[in-house]
């Protein structure tokens, strides 16, 4: 963010140099608010849209710890404390924009599938491969032949 608040976009490095002199800029701004004690906050209510507990349990279930994007690796290496695969459930279409709360248009995902399906470049292409994967596991779980 800049002296303003505002977020800053601007491409990732390209190089060390570039890459370094951003870092500074960006910990300088961070060094000054600390010393002016600023505290930034969020004010108003918000209106997001509840998730269902259950759809999400549900398609944990399905993903029997394993990422739903068919062009992924499969299982996250790590673990959870609790010894959860660390997947995050994800509305393939985004709830808040109205997407449905049900696990034939939501996946598990490893980290990794999750930040190319919100931020990457391919990410409407990988989006329309994964609603395909989803209502397909979807159909097999609930004992639908594919077709």
């Amino acid at each position: 963010m800049d002296a303003a608040g505002s977020r800053i976009h601007e491409p990732v490095a390209d190089s060390a140099v570039t890459a370094a002199a951003q870092y500074e800029k960006w910990c300088r701004l961070l060094d000054d608010r600390a010393e002016t004690g600023e505290v930034r906050r969020r004010t108003g209510r918000r209106n997001d849209p509840v998730r269902s507990a259950v759809a999400r349990r549900a398609v944990l279930a399905r993903s029997r710890g394993a990422c739903e994007n068919p062009t992924c690796g499969g299982r996250p290496a790590d673990v959870t404390d609790a010894g959860e695969p660390i997947l995050e459930v994800d509305h393939i279409m985004d709830l808040a924009k109205g997407g449905p709360d049900h696990p034939s248009r939501m996946a598990a995902l490893c980290p990794n599938c999750h930040a190319v399906k919100t931020r990457g470049r391919s990410r409407e292409t990988l989006r329309a491969t994964l609603l395909e994967a989803a209502l397909a596991a979807h159909l097999r779980m609930r004992g639908v032949a594919d077709g």
